[in-house]
């Protein structure tokens, strides 16, 4: 015996088409079933003159969801849409399908570019009534309800001149021919796609509907906080969203640094400086969904904690109108993470009990008119995106009565090697931070506990490699990369050299993380069911192994002294290197010691360029009071002196390993020390 459906329906000739489309969709991917449609008039059925702006949520749903719920329908069929902001507890979204024309159609007289001044252009949805009169203000916009054929034929009656319409719904009813012009605009959320509704509880149907939807295919968006700015204060589960990313949408407040957990994703920049937006907040929404839509793991890196002044709520919202399955990853966000690394309590017994955090900026404030700051009843308040309204919150505080004795601290590049700090009172912060040239981002904090602060004197260098972090103790490190890494694509033949080098290798000589990386990733795309059995790994430091970690792999040789000295030394000590075949991925600089040392010992040393050594551009030398300086490798060193000339004579030079010295006393800095 088939199985019996029922399927709820609204009444329209849309409707009872979009019934028919599901029911051909689910009989051509073989399910056999009988079903019989049960129509219904809805609330926005029977009442076509309340605007949808203050129509219920469910104002296209109700008769339909209590015939479900009351189990005299079995599933419904709606425009996506349409469906309520918030589905009722007892019902679930069995299947959401493709998308058949998600944009807005012109159905008029004439074209819409021949449209004359004041036509009478009509539409019922609020958005479309803005997307018009920002192409055309000059129309008049006519409120109109109904089904298709009842909005076609105001046209015929000359009530009004054309009427803007989902081209969907056009196409459904087989009049397409009635489309003048498409709009460029976004259409509706979930515009062309229909939805497939049952009760919550009926999983047998539930999953026979599943193999029409189209959610199955959709990746997953994650917000993440990337914390203040001080990259070792990203959350290791931050940290674990991007490892597995496939898309990594960053804004100008994070450290590009962290991008190094996604050296395989696809990096996007989107600005979101305040004025200076690399994308539109729509524009950004727009590829986050599509990204998504495309079965992408896509992880959005917001400064500080991503629902913390930001647009986070924002995108959440875009994305739940699509379906769009999302996770959040708290971050640190600057306004705790900051004072709190300045030993700034924000409060603190008997001297505050309650704090307040204020934007300095409102949505879409003019500039050219900054509008006055609402000072709540807080003892101590910190201000966010507030530096180039300071004059504004300044007098905002004094008109709310604050003292003039005020304590007041400017935080500018919070938590960063680049941090600087001004701290005065209500009455003389203005001039100080002037005097200091302080630039975005900036936290301002106001109230007693910013006495709390101590100054902690720190020597500051520069860093010149890729791996700051491992110098932290030293004080503070500015990373300041004089060589940029990139993986060589590799071409098919390039790809079979490789494999043909790896098959034969009785050892591979990994000298940093970025050889592991980019040689595993190269290998398991030449060959995914490679096979590691029997080869020994040598690698130089704990991070290399970690890379090879990372593939299930251990290395049987890990030398401790990170340099290619250390290594050689560790692999004539515990391996056999003489007729044995060596494999070495390398980068496209070449230094010959390890090849030919190697050798030496009778090894069999093939090398392969398997990432890219490149000088970045050219940038100026921070504004900041440098100590020291860096340098992790010759390449280092000598494009830095290609850069900036010579180092100057009274920083203190640091170099690693033994080669990176002698470079650096060849070229004359005969001070310089070593770090091994």
């Amino acid at each position: 015996m088939n199985l019996q459906i029922k399927i709820a329906s609204r009444s329209s000739p849309l409707a009872l088409a979009q019934v028919g489309e599901i029911v051909r969709d689910l009989k051509a991917c073989g399910m056999t079933f009988e079903h019989q449609i049960l129509k219904f008039d809805t609330a926005g059925d029977k009442d076509k003159s309340t605007p949808l702006t203050n129509s219920r949520d469910d104002f296209f749903t109700d008769a339909i969801d209590r015939v479900l719920l009351e189990a005299k329908a079995d599933i419904a069929v709606h425009s996506a849409k349409d469906l309520p902001q918030q589905l009722n507890k007892g019902l679930k979204i069995f299947a959401l399908t493709q998308g058949m024309d998600d944009k807005d159609a012109w159905v008029g007289r004439v074209h819409w570019k021949d449209l004359p001044p004041k036509s009478k252009v009509g539409t019922s949805s609020v958005l479309r009534q803005k997307q018009v009169l920002q192409m055309r203000p000059d129309v008049t916009i006519v409120h109109i309800r109904g089904t298709i054929n009842e909005r076609l034929q105001l046209i015929k009656d000359s009530k009004v001149d054309g009427i803007v319409v989902a081209a969907c719904a056009l196409k459904r009813l087989k009049l397409d021919s009635e489309i003048k012009d498409i709009f460029p605009w976004e259409g509706m959320p979930c515009q062309g796609q229909l939805a497939v509704v049952g009760r919550r509880e009926d999983h047998e149907l539930e999953n026979l509907f599943s193999v029409i939807d189209v959610r199955r295919h959709y990746g997953k968006v994650t917000l993440v906080g990337a914390g203040p700015g001080d990259c070792e204060l990203m959350t290791l589960k931050g940290i674990k969203a991007l490892e597995a990313a496939d898309c990594v949408f960053y804004d100008y407040l994070v450290d590009a640094a962290l991008l190094k957990y996604a050296p395989g994703a696809e990096h996007i920049y989107a600005g979101k400086r305040k004025g200076e937006h690399s994308l539109s907040q729509q524009e950004l929404s727009r590829m986050l969904k599509e990204k998504a839509f495309a079965g992408k793991k896509v992880v959005r890196l917001k400064g500080g904690d991503p629902l913390v002044f930001g647009r986070g709520a924002d995108e959440i919202q875009y994305l739940r109108s699509y379906h769009i399955n999302i996770e959040v990853v708290p971050g640190i966000s600057s306004a705790t993470g900051i004072p709190s690394s300045l030993g700034i309590p924000l409060t603190a017994r008997g001297v505050a009990s309650s704090v307040a955090f204020l934007s300095g900026h409102e949505e879409d404030e003019d500039k050219a008119h900054p509008k006055s700051v609402h000072i709540p009843q807080a003892d101590t308040l910190v201000f966010l995106m507030g530096l180039t309204k300071l004059n504004m919150i300044v007098g905002s505080l004094q008109k709310a009565g604050w003292p003039a004795d005020t304590p007041m601290m400017i935080i500018a590049n919070g938590t960063k090697p680049q941090e600087q700090i001004v701290q005065g009172t209500l009455s003389t912060i203005e001039d100080l931070a002037q005097k200091q040239d302080l630039k975005p981002p900036a936290l301002i904090i106001a109230g007693k506990t910013v006495e709390f602060y101590r100054p902690n004197p720190q020597k500051t260098f520069l860093h010149c490699g890729t791996h700051p972090d491992i110098y932290r103790d030293l004080g503070k490190i500015i990373p300041w990369p004089m060589i940029d890494i990139q993986p060589v694509s590799m071409n098919m033949a390039q790809q079979k050299a490789l494999l043909e080098a790896f098959g034969p290798a009785d050892i591979i000589v990994l000298t940093s993380w970025y050889a592991g990386e980019y040689f595993l990733r190269e290998l398991h795309s030449a060959n995914p069911d490679v096979n590691f059995t029997n080869k020994i790994f040598a690698v130089i430091g704990r991070r290399t192994q970690k890379a090879l970690q990372e593939y299930n792999i251990q290395a049987a040789v890990i030398a401790q002294e990170e340099t290619a000295q250390g290594l050689l030394k560790a692999m004539a000590q515990q391996l056999d290197l003489k007729n044995k075949c060596i494999l070495f991925p390398r980068s496209s600089l070449p230094n010959p010691f390890l090849k030919e040392a190697l050798s030496a010992l009778g090894g069999l040393v093939t090398e392969i360029t398997i990432y890219e050594n490149t000088k970045p551009a050219k940038r100026d030398l921070p504004s900041v009071p440098i100590d020291g300086v860096i340098f992790t490798s010759p390449s280092t060193v000598q494009n830095f002196l290609t850069d900036y000339g010579t180092i100057p004579f009274s920083w203190q030079i640091m170099a690693k390993g033994p080669v990176t010295l002698k470079t650096l006393q060849d070229a004359g800095f005969r001070h310089a020390t070593s770090l091994s």
